[in-house]
């Protein structure tokens, strides 16, 4: 994203940066209406105003992506969760608190992880947040380089996303050639 220097620059809003993840099909309209009303208030230049709003929307987006826990494949709750988290990561980042970015980042890797991993998610489920833990740990990754943190920070979460994504995929294979028949572990298919 291109960085205005001048004083009181506009910058547009936090998910309209082109990373594709803000154009989803479907979805909660809720949700939208609460990301596009913060993102208007962003363009005015209504921080605050943002803030609520974006806090509104990661709200739902909990909301839906315990639903889709419950009920796979009702909303594309993953993206909605990553972009909830990264417009609030990217709002805290340029008005200068890079803790709150920083946490927001880790917010949206450790839910798509601690989903992933979970035997108790579905299967579909399962793969849908390896999927979106790409985006989420690039940004996180940028973020941490960018902000100065050192190679074990970045090879930490790199590492704990690699182990997460060939879990799902030993589920996957698992799931694929065993069926519904296997005893030893209760894969929850969809």
């Amino acid at each position: 994203m291109a960085h205005d220097p001048s004083p009181g620059a506009a910058q547009p809003a936090p998910s309209s940066r082109p990373h594709g993840l803000v154009a989803i099909d479907g979805g909660d309209q809720r949700w939208k209406k609460l990301t596009e009303q913060a993102n208007m208030a962003y363009a005015r230049g209504d921080i605050s105003l943002a803030r609520s709003g974006y806090e509104a929307a990661l709200a739902e987006a909990e909301r839906l992506f315990e639903a889709a826990m419950e009920r796979p494949g009702r909303f594309p709750a993953p993206v909605i969760y990553n972009v909830s988290c990264q417009n609030l990561a990217e709002l805290e980042n340029r008005h200068g608190d890079r803790s709150k970015a920083e946490a927001f980042y880790r917010k949206a890797c450790d839910q798509l992880h601690d989903a992933a991993r979970s035997p108790a998610t579905s299967l579909a489920m399962r793969v849908a947040c390896v999927q979106h833990l790409k985006p989420a740990l690039a940004a996180l990754a940028q973020h941490l380089q960018v902000h100065g943190a050192g190679e074990d920070a970045l090879e930490e979460v790199i590492h704990r996303t690699y182990e997460t994504a060939l879990a799902v995929f030993r589920v996957a294979r698992h799931a694929e050639h065993a069926g519904d028949d296997c005893p030893y572990c209760p894969i929850v298919p969809s």
